[in-house]
């Protein structure tokens, strides 16, 4: 009975030691980039995590049977904790949803996976066009059926602080945004040689106005007049920057074709002050962002001229801007939600049609937990947005 006992224990303290590591990852700054990265996942699976420190308790006042109370004590305290701070996020969650209407899955959410790095399994992946000998590429999600009607394609922008990432990135995304009816194409852009500011808004600009030149073939129909960008993170400021200034002869497109307007604009966790970005960067033990702006913009706001000015979305916002739909989440520990305030106040001030989303206890890259309680709430507000028409 006594080995049972410690073994009891043992175990207790284990378990509710990790969850409350664990939790603290949800409420807490992390002092590295891995630890960031793990809170995404800690923050969206956070109801599973409260579960295994509620396990906990029951073999902690096992514990108190024999022996040294100590180690039980100690294993309830943490349990207990964990609890507390997971329960957070699930509440704000569950508020939040119900402020917007959002009914809540919890089949879905216990279901839920993260959308790791490709291959993302599209439809076909063209090369579009060949830029100073780099070839670039779009990869299609396609409709379960070709649409008899002209249907809204979404192209899709990836992250990776200009710096990284690919295409293909966030495949169960698009796959689910096709099989809900919409021609999904997922863009890439140079990432290389840096500062590359001027290529990789001309490369999104070239997929614009390809897409736009091919609304009818034989896989897909679209209506070239509905285009919507989609971008996460660095993506999202280049699909804000490609929607606000389609004409600006100083980011053009970096292949023929002249038509690179959308209709809609939809920006995750995105930067969009450069220069307010520069002066309240993340945690240098997380991302060193001024590193990577200055090697998108070829050096600091003092060196880099009006690069800082001139690539902020939020400087660029004018009477014809697109409707526009920001999301990002309150413990963003890559971009600072602050960027989605001042942008959302421009277009507002502006009049320019815009939504927002701001989930308390979301992290950068949230929608990457497909099915959590957060892409949920994301998914139903971005279904309506590309469902709704432009106001008249």
């Amino acid at each position: 009975m006594g080995m049972v006992v410690a073994v009891a224990k043992i175990l207790a303290l284990v378990i509710a030691a990790a969850a409350a590591l664990a939790g603290a990852l949800i409420i807490l700054p992390s002092v590295s980039h891995k630890m960031a990265l793990v809170a995404i996942v800690a923050s969206e699976r956070s109801a599973l995590i409260a579960a295994a420190a509620v396990v906990a308790l029951p073999l902690a006042f096992f514990g108190f049977t024999r022996g040294r109370r100590l180690p039980s004590t100690l294993a309830v305290v943490l349990a207990v904790a964990a609890i507390g701070m997971c329960v957070l996020p699930l509440a704000q969650a569950r508020r939040l949803a119900r402020t917007r209407g959002v009914s809540l899955d919890i089949r879905r959410y216990l279901q839920a996976r993260v959308d790791s790095e490709g291959p993302g399994h599209p439809n076909q992946t063209i090369n579009h066009v060949t830029v100073n000998g780099t070839p670039l590429a779009l990869d299609v999600y396609l409709p379960r059926a070709r649409p008899a009607k002209p249907g809204r394609p979404v192209l899709v922008i990836h992250g990776g602080f200009w710096a990284a990432g690919e295409k293909g990135e966030a495949p169960l995304q698009s796959r689910r945004l096709a099989d809900l009816g919409y021609t999904v194409f997922d863009v890439q852009y140079r990432i290389s040689p840096q500062p590359n500011w001027k290529a990789a808004v001309g490369d999104v600009k070239c997929a614009i106005g390809w897409v736009k030149a091919h609304p009818d073939t034989q896989e897909w129909n679209v209506d070239p007049s509905k285009l919507a960008l989609l971008g996460r993170s660095a993506g999202g400021h280049l699909a804000l920057m490609a929607a606000y200034a389609p004409t600006d002869p100083e980011l053009p497109s970096s292949c023929d074709g002249t038509d690179t307007s959308v209709e809609a604009v939809i920006s995750l966790y995105a930067p969009t002050d450069l220069s307010w970005g520069y002066k309240y960067p993340a945690s240098k033990w997380v991302m060193d962002s001024r590193a990577k702006l200055r090697a998108f913009l070829g050096g600091a706001p003092d060196q880099a001229g009006n690069r800082y000015h001139d690539l902020s979305p939020l400087e660029r916002v004018t009477l014809s801007a697109p409707r526009t739909l920001l999301a990002h989440g309150g413990r963003d520990q890559f971009v600072p939600h602050g960027h989605m305030g001042l942008l959302a106040a421009r277009l507002r001030a502006m009049g320019v049609p815009c939504e927002t989303l701001f989930i308390p206890y979301a992290q950068h890259a949230f929608d990457f937990v497909v099915d959590g309680f957060s892409d949920q709430i994301l998914e139903a507000e971005l279904l309506k947005f590309l469902a709704s028409s432009p106001a008249k």
